[in-house]
């Protein structure tokens, strides 16, 4: 039976998606890690690990103060 990928890995390749596909573009802010987590109901600590994996993916970019924001496509 194949092991279902760690919860904050689902929550990153749930808004990878949403990235590719314009839903979240370019320089548009994401939802807060808060806010990440109310959406799909996992721990501060798992929403906060999925933006750290969208950071490794170069798919976002923090603003100290800001928030995070969406990166522009390479």
């Amino acid at each position: 039976m194949p092991t279902r990928p760690p919860h904050y890995r689902r929550v990153a390749d749930d808004i990878e998606a949403k990235i590719r596909s314009g839903e979240y573009g370019p320089g548009q802010q994401l939802p807060s890690v808060s806010e990440i987590g109310e959406i799909y109901q996992v721990a501060r600590s798992t929403a906060y690990r999925a933006v750290k994996e969208l950071h490794e993916r170069n798919l976002i970019y923090g603003q100290q103060g800001q928030g995070v924001f969406v990166a522009e496509p390479d």
